[in-house]
């Protein structure tokens, strides 16, 4: 039992080290404001993260997840009402200072924009039958570098609920037509990100 425990320890260990020594591999984590316009609500009660990968200095990916919180005065039942979105998402990422100018690669600021799509699971205060949409995201983030390999970002993105049952304020969208709206939301965060072995 001991050795099979080392030789999985061992293996996922030769793993890891493998996936570290190729081309840029990082991950996030961001924390922040969100929002929507329809009902006006802001929050600070965003936080994320994801798993980055970079195929050269210009173009990568990225598989993330968002977790945010909306709330607001429910007038009917005179409480606070709303709804929760876990958001997973694949998207594609491009390092646009290095396009406009390749020696912006050393620059110790740089811009970089992202846009896919994946899941968002929706659950309301107000009702018990959970939401399951899809979801596309664009979004912008300028970064800092603090040292080699760690990043302070700032990221503002928009992310699209598609087909979204429940409204921003818990309840549905549409009594006859639940399925007739896209649920609109915003985040602006600010994090760290952290790439390993980077390439300069």
């Amino acid at each position: 039992m001991k050795r099979n425990f080392f030789s999985i320890t061992l293996l996922l260990t030769l793993f890891l080290c493998s996936i570290t020594s190729q081309a840029q591999f990082g991950i996030e984590v961001n924390y922040g404001l969100n929002g929507v316009t329809q009902p006006s609500i802001t929050n600070i009660s965003h936080f994320g993260g994801g798993i980055l990968y970079d195929f050269d200095e210009t173009f990568g990916a990225k598989l993330d997840f968002g977790s945010d919180k909306f709330r607001t005065d429910n007038l009917i039942y005179n409480k606070e009402s709303g709804i929760n979105i876990t958001r997973f998402s694949l998207q594609g990422t491009v390092n646009i200072s290095d396009l406009i100018d390749p020696t912006s690669l050393y620059s110790s600021f740089n811009l970089s924009g992202h846009l896919g799509g994946g899941y968002s699971f929706i659950k309301s205060t107000e009702h018990k039958n959970n939401d399951n949409t899809v979801n596309a995201i664009i979004g912008l983030t300028p970064k800092i570098k603090i040292t080699q390999g760690l990043y302070f970002a700032i990221d503002a993105s928009v992310i699209f609920n598609l087909s979204q049952h429940y409204g921003f304020d818990g309840e549905f969208t549409y009594d006859n037509y639940p399925n007739s709206i896209t649920g609109i939301m915003y985040n602006v965060t600010g994090g760290l990100i952290y790439k390993f072995n980077e390439y300069y």
